[in-house]
């Protein structure tokens, strides 16, 4: 097995995956679940969906990151 540098680890790191666990209302997985299923997607895909729109909109949520 070829050894990693640190830099090549934390490089890594910063492009890999990263998995969130979050706590919905049955309310909120109902209407996730609903989105999903009429588009043929994953309640997952629609979730970094919405984050990734969120990132993007010009007044994120809270004003947080971007000024």
């Amino acid at each position: 097995m070829e050894a990693v540098s640190p830099a090549q680890s934390k490089n890594h790191a910063e492009k890999s995956p990263h998995r969130l666990s979050v706590t919905l209302t049955p309310e909120q997985h109902q209407e996730l679940s609903e989105i999903a299923r009429k588009n043929r997607v994953s309640v997952a895909w629609v979730v970094r969906e919405a984050i990734e729109r969120m990132l993007k909109d010009n007044m994120p949520l809270l004003h947080v990151g971007k000024q």
